[in-house]
């Protein structure tokens, strides 16, 4: 991940969102990518990536620019490392 998101939102039986007992994922997790999709919200055109959860198996969603390669990442993290910013 290189950007923390809430991968399943939880809400109680009143309806009332719970941060705590939402699933989340955070920078630098891992997820195992499945496939992709286009996704219309109003007359929003979004790409998602189907995914595994690491943790849970669970086949869940999200738009792709939440998720960079194994490549992409090693990449950010030796600039990050080897950089004065």
């Amino acid at each position: 991940m290189i950007e923390g998101f809430i991968a399943k939102p939880y809400f109680d039986e009143e309806d009332n969102f719970d941060i705590m007992a939402s699933t989340r994922l955070d920078v630098g997790d891992s997820v195992e990518y499945i496939d992709w999709y286009d996704k219309y919200v109003g007359d929003n055109l979004y790409k998602n990536i189907q995914y595994k959860h690491h943790i849970t198996g669970e086949i869940l969603g999200a738009v792709e620019t939440y998720f960079v390669t194994e490549e992409v990442w090693n990449g950010l993290l030796d600039y990050f490392k080897n950089s004065d910013a």
